[in-house]
C-alpha cells in the first residue's frame, strides 16, 4: 500500500498551496528554496534545522488561504498584509510539528529596522524569509529586472536584516540561484533537503491535517467537515469489519477528499442559497482538482476514494457518473459519510439537522438508489454510537478552532501597532 511518505507529502503540499492563486504558483517554494540557500551559505545548520526551516519557509504564506490579501501581498511594495501572517502563525503554531518556527511567520513581512529591536524567537530564520519572500515577487511575481543598486539600497533603508542581505549575497555568488529557479531545476535540490531527514507518520498526518484544516477553516460553517468525514468513514469501516489495511485506505480517502476546495472561491463555498448552474460548475470543480494534486503520489484507491465521493449507485453523480457496479466498498464509505457529515452540519443555507431528519434523508437517498443501503441501514441503525465517537474527535478540532479566532482578533490589534 503506497500510503503519504516523506516525498508524496511534499509534492501534495507543493501541489494544494499552489492552486489558491496564479501569483502565488511556486512562491513558498521558491521562498523555501533561497531560505536553503542561504542557510547553507552560512554553513552552520544541522540537516533537521535545514529541513524544518525550509518548511516553514514554503508554508508561510499559509494564512492567505484563509483571507483576501493577494491583491497586496503579490506586489513588492507592500502595504498591511498582518492578516495572513497571523493566520500563518496561528496555522504553524496550532496545528503543524513546527510550532518553534510559527514567530518567523508572524513577522515575516515586518522590515528590520521595525524588528531589530525586538526580542523574537527565530530572528535570523523571520530575516531570511522576509528578504527571500519579497526578492521572489519582484523577480518572479512582478517580473521586475533586478535593480543593480539593490543591495546598496537595501542596507541604506535598513528593510531588510544585514545577516540576511550578506547571507543572500554570498548565495548567488557561489550558486547560479537565478538560472535554478528560471529552469525549475531547484525543486528536486529542494525536495532531497526536505526528506533527507525522514517523516514520521505522525509529522505526516500532521501536516496532511494542517492542508486539510487551512481549507476547511475558511469557512465557520465547515471547520468540522472533513473531521467528520473522516471519523464516520472509519467508524462505518470498522462496524463492516473491515480488515486494517482496508480501513486505513478509508481515513485517507476521507481525508483528502475535498483537497480540491482550496481553489474554490470562498463566496461559492459561502453563498446563502441554491447555487446557479455555473457556480455549480465550479464547485463541482474540486473534485478534478483533488485528482491533480494526488496524482499518482499515493496508492490509486486512496485517490478513487477520494475523488468518487461525489458518485451515486444511479450514475446521477459527479464528475464521472459512474454506476453503482464499479463502486467499491470503500467508495460507497466515504460517500455516505460525506452526505453525513453535510447534513449533520450547518451550512450557509441551512441548520444542521437532527438525527430523525439525517435518517430520514438518508434512507430517501437509499431508496431511490443514490447510497449503498447497506452502509445506511448500518449508519441508521448505529447512529447513536457512530455519532458519538465523531463528536468526540470534532471537539478538539472546535475548541482550536474557537481558539483560533479568539487569539487571531487579539494578536491582530497588537501587531497593528508595531
Amino acid at each position: 500500500m503506497k500510503l503519504p511518505n516523506g516525498q508524496n507529502l511534499v509534492n501534495i503540499v507543493r501541489e494544494t498551496l499552489n492552486r489558491v492563486d496564479p501569483r502565488l504558483v511556486d512562491h513558498g517554494e521558491r521562498v523555501a528554496y533561497l531560505v536553503y540557500k542561504m542557510l547553507q551559505a552560512e554553513g552552520e545548520s544541522t540537516p533537521q534545522v535545514l529541513r524544518d526551516s525550509s518548511l516553514a519557509a514554503l508554508f508561510h504564506d499559509v494564512g492567505a488561504y484563509k483571507t483576501e490579501e493577494i491583491d497586496r501581498m503579490a506586489q513588492f511594495e507592500t502595504g498591511d498584509t498582518w492578516e495572513h501572517s497571523v493566520y500563518g502563525y496561528l496555522f504553524l503554531r496550532y496545528m503543524s510539528p513546527l510550532k518553534d518556527y510559527a514567530p518567523s511567520i508572524l513577522l515575516h513581512h515586518v522590515p528590520y529596522f521595525r524588528l531589530r529591536d525586538l526580542d523574537v524567537r527565530h530572528k535570523k530564520l523571520t530575516g531570511l524569509i522576509h528578504l527571500a519572500d519579497r526578492l521572489d515577487v519582484l523577480l518572479q511575481v512582478e517580473r521586475r529586472a533586478f535593480p543593480e543598486d539593490f543591495w546598496e539600497r537595501a542596507r541604506r533603508d535598513e528593510c531588510f536584516s544585514p545577516l540576511a542581505i550578506d547571507l543572500m549575497y554570498r548565495a548567488m555568488k557561489l550558486w547560479d540561484i537565478a538560472g535554478l529557479m528560471d529552469s525549475g531545476a531547484y525543486r528536486t535540490e529542494l525536495s532531497e533537503l526536505l526528506v533527507k531527514v525522514p517523516f514520521t507518520r505522525e509529522e505526516i498526518d500532521v501536516y496532511l491535517r494542517m492542508l486539510v484544516f487551512a481549507i476547511d477553516f475558511r469557512s465557520h460553517h465547515t471547520v468540522t467537515h472533513t473531521i467528520t468525514t473522516e471519523s464516520a468513514s472509519v467508524e462505518i469501516a470498522t462496524l463492516l469489519g473491515a480488515l486494517p489495511d482496508e480501513i486505513m485506505l478509508v481515513r485517507y480517502g476521507a481525508l483528502l477528499h475535498d483537497l480540491g476546495k482550496i481553489a474554490i472561491p470562498v463566496e461559492i463555498l459561502e453563498f446563502p442559497g441554491k447555487l446557479s448552474p455555473q457556480a455549480m460548475t465550479v464547485m463541482r470543480t474540486h473534485v478534478e482538482i483533488t485528482g491533480n494534486i494526488l496524482g499518482d503520489e499515493i496508492d490509486s484507491e486512496i485517490v478513487q476514494i477520494a475523488l468518487r465521493h461525489h458518485e451515486k449507485l444511479d450514475g446521477s453523480g459527479y464528475p464521472l457518473g459512474l454506476t453503482g457496479d464499479v463502486l467499491t466498498s470503500a467508495q460507497r464509505i466515504v460517500a455516505v459519510a460525506d452526505v453525513l457529515s453535510a447534513l449533520h452540519g450547518t451550512r450557509s443555507y441551512k441548520a444542521a439537522f437532527g438525527k430523525e431528519k439525517i435518517r430520514t434523508i438518508l434512507g430517501e437517498m437509499k431508496r431511490d438508489n443514490k447510497l449503498c443501503p447497506q452502509v445506511v441501514d448500518l449508519v441508521c441503525g448505529y447512529y447513536d454510537e457512530i455519532m458519538g465517537n465523531v463528536a468526540e474527535n470534532c471537539t478538539a478540532v472546535l475548541d482550536m478552532y474557537n481558539h483560533i479566532q479568539e487569539e487571531y482578533e487579539e494578536l491582530l490589534a497588537r501587531c497593528m501597532e508595531l
